[in-house]
């Protein structure tokens, strides 16, 4: 591979470091605020206005972390001790003392199974398993929350499963699996089972059996799970072949990736449709795709000023500056490519130094 672009690395850290550090920054206004009344932020006009979007981001905080502090990975970066310390710190406050082994997206918010996976990825990608606590108590929450389909749930007490939820605990029983040195094999048939009732007749995979349109970040979910308890043989043969073309097809005229036919191309599709492919086929990935007009697309994408937006022109955002640049590591990887993008691991969604 070519030497390592300094250039395409900064400007991406640049935003990655403007964006936590105002995040932090927000919370902590956030948090003052809610101490200065009995109605929160009640009756606090025109500051509760402009703090709006800092309230509504709390339900996804935990996930940015994960999908920040991996981007950051993915460019060669090694977080600055102070920055380190505050994402740790946050992460161990977002751990659910009523519920034992659960992670909430914020300390003032419920508790559920993607935002604990991406604590455990966290703890992954900066060696510091000790903010999960017991990992024992992690393993049995993640359990806890099957249900008797096979699939799992987002959070105690809902009935209804998703492949999402379900991609995510056996990722998360995976890494914790490995953080406690053990070689535990999951009975996890039912699962199998479930997953591959997800398909459907086009080849695509829709976020639980019936009548769920297929999607490429379902499709991910499907196939990432069922590699991840070696399951992915058990795709028949004509089913392959229906999901090979539904993939092929998600290409668009753009050269980027779109979610499901007749939608526009997204940056974050970069990731889950190449990924899914990727676990699929290989190295046929070359074959089955325009990676150069995908890489010119992403790129199109980006802004000047760092970070990757859904659309050329859009404003940029961590969730798709992560799975951009995700995305771009697995086209990298098939063209030899000169940005030094570390490699992504798709079942696990982390770099693949951690696999």
């Amino acid at each position: 591979m070519a030497s390592k672009d300094d250039g395409f690395a900064r400007v991406h850290l640049q935003f990655l470091d403007m964006f936590i550090a105002s995040g932090f920054k927000s919370l902590r206004k956030m948090e003052e605020l809610r101490g200065t009344s009995e109605g929160g932020l009640v009756g606090l006009g025109e500051k509760a206005k402009l703090l709006l979007g800092a309230a509504v981001a709390e339900t996804s905080l935990l996930s940015a972390l994960y999908w920040i502090t991996c981007a950051y990975t993915l460019l060669g970066h090694v977080i600055e001790p102070e920055m380190r310390q505050q994402i740790l710190d946050f992460a161990g406050r977002c751990r659910c003392r009523s519920t034992p082994g659960a992670f909430a997206p914020h300390p003032a918010h419920q508790a559920d199974l993607l935002n604990t996976v991406s604590a455990v990825q966290v703890a992954v990608l900066l060696d510091k398993p000790g903010i999960l606590g017991d990992l024992s108590e992690v393993s049995h929450y993640v359990r806890s929350l099957q249900l008797p389909d096979g699939s799992f749930a987002n959070r105690s007490g809902s009935n209804e499963g998703d492949c999402r939820f379900t991609f995510a605990a056996l990722c998360a029983l995976k890494l914790l699996a490995r953080l406690e040195n053990n070689d535990r094999k999951e009975s996890l048939d039912s699962v199998s089972a479930w997953l591959l009732r997800c398909q459907n007749l086009d080849g695509g995979f829709g976020c639980r059996p019936g009548e769920c349109e297929s999607h490429a970040g379902h499709t991910f979910c499907c196939l990432a799970a069922l590699s991840l308890i070696s399951q992915l043989h058990q795709l028949s043969h004509r089913g392959r072949g229906r999901l090979i073309r539904w993939l092929s097809g998600r290409q668009c005229e753009s050269g980027g990736m779109n979610g499901r036919p007749g939608k526009k191309a997204d940056a974050c599709y970069t990731w889950w449709t190449l990924a899914a492919a990727e676990l699929l086929a290989g190295s046929e990935i070359v074959s089955m795709f325009d990676l150069e007009a995908l890489e010119e697309f992403v790129e199109h994408c980006m802004s000047a000023e760092g970070g990757v937006a859904p659309h050329p022109h859009d404003d940029p955002d961590p969730f798709h500056t992560f799975f951009g640049l995700a995305g771009l590591s697995l086209v990298e990887h098939a063209r030899e490519g000169r940005r030094g993008l570390k490699k992504m691991e798709p079942t696990l969604v982390l770099p693949a130094q951690f696999s």
